[in-house]
């Protein structure tokens, strides 16, 4: 059987195989690990690899946004970017981002009634941040449906993938945080994550997924190499993979990882796999638990108090690997990084960022931050 070139045009219609709470019932938050069927050698992908996921609205949404248009959905609409005619309906539910309105789409609105927003841009900017296409629909109508081509599109939702082909041939696994969060007074919910934790019903509603192929975050050419990995949060997921292929492929490594999430009791994810790593020697394992003690502990301050030993192991080869959010905790590992190789290689400013520059140049210090 050949192996078809999936793509976000073209995607594999997969479907979710299990799915399963990784916190516990006092966790402040939900995040889920899902295993996604796919038939074997039909889906290649390595460890590093993350998966395009192509969601869709809420149907629930859409149908308020229909009733708010007066029509049922079963009308046409010619969309440019698909070239075709689709059903209002397919549209706002496959194609149109209906969660965010962007400037286009609100000029056709404020040339129906320049009164209705602000011309202040930092205004315009909020106000266009927390309004829904629903909100607006709600103050004021849209009597042509073509309009509705002028939205954003609803853009493929990306997730690392966490598991090994070497160890599970037929599954993609991801782990998702379920993120809703409330503006404009309304309680709002990350699409992709609705999308996989909430609405898709398991074994039954399609999930159109595609590949997107890692460059060079993915394990080390050398099987001795060691590895530093930084992933707190769902920013562990890649190096679930990594984990269990380089147990799959026996590779002679040393493994370190520093994870970090809110409360050891409900949210320590993959514990049981992490933990029976480390009582076999097989993994060097610190945690950074923020809401456990008086005071906030994050990955970067486990860095530090192992500051000799990171040091030792990037001396002696070893790659440097972060994963998760870019905002703080990327940029915040990165200044711990810069402090740990000036103090314990003692030098300059300068040559600090030489030798990281360097360690980037020979691609190990690797990033998959979001």
């Amino acid at each position: 059987m050949s192996i078809k070139n999936y793509s976000r045009t073209n995607p594999y219609l997969s479907r979710i195989k299990e799915r399963g709470l990784l916190t516990g019932l006092s966790s402040t938050k939900k995040t889920y690990h899902i295993a996604l069927e796919i038939e074997n050698g039909q889906f290649p992908f390595k460890v590093g690899d993350s998966v395009g996921i192509l969601p869709q609205n809420d149907p629930e949404e859409v149908e308020a946004i229909l009733r708010k248009l007066g029509c049922f959905g079963a009308e046409t609409i010619f969309d440019s970017r698909e070239n075709a005619a689709m059903l209002v309906r397919d549209f706002l539910l496959h194609k149109a981002n209906i969660s965010r309105v962007h400037s286009p789409f609100f000029k056709l609105l404020k040339g129906q009634d320049p009164l209705l927003f602000p011309e202040n841009k930092a205004k315009l900017a909020e106000f266009l941040h927390t309004h829904t296409l629903l909100n607006l629909l709600e103050k004021h109508p849209l009597n042509d449906l073509s309009h509705l081509t002028k939205l954003m599109p609803l853009l493929p939702r990306f997730y690392s993938i966490a598991n090994s082909a070497h160890v599970f041939p037929d599954e993609i696994h991801l782990t998702v945080s379920y993120v809703t969060y409330t503006t404009n007074g309304q309680v709002r919910k990350g699409i992709g994550s609705y999308f996989l934790c909430a609405y898709a019903q398991e074994s039954v509603t399609p999930i159109p997924i595609y590949l997107q192929p890692s460059n060079y975050f993915t394990l080390p050419a050398d099987p001795a190499a060691s590895m530093i990995l930084v992933g707190p949060g769902t920013g562990i997921a890649p190096y679930r993979a990594f984990l269990q292929e380089r147990l799959a492929l026996n590779a002679s490594g040393r493994n370190w990882l520093f994870f970090g999430e809110r409360n050891r009791a409900s949210d320590f994810y993959y514990e049981t796999f992490l933990t029976q790593l480390e009582s076999q020697g097989r993994l060097r394992l610190d945690l950074a638990f923020s809401r456990d003690g008086p005071e906030k502990i994050y990955v970067q301050h486990k860095m530090y108090e192992e500051r000799k030993s990171l040091w030792a192991w990037l001396q002696e080869g070893a790659f440097f690997y972060v994963c998760g959010d870019a905002e703080e905790m990327a940029k915040d590992v990165d200044a711990m990084l810069h402090r740990i190789v000036g103090e314990e290689g003692s030098m300059t400013e300068e040559e600090t960022r030489h030798y990281i520059k360097q360690l980037r140049a020979d691609k190990r210090y690797l990033t998959d931050v979001y």
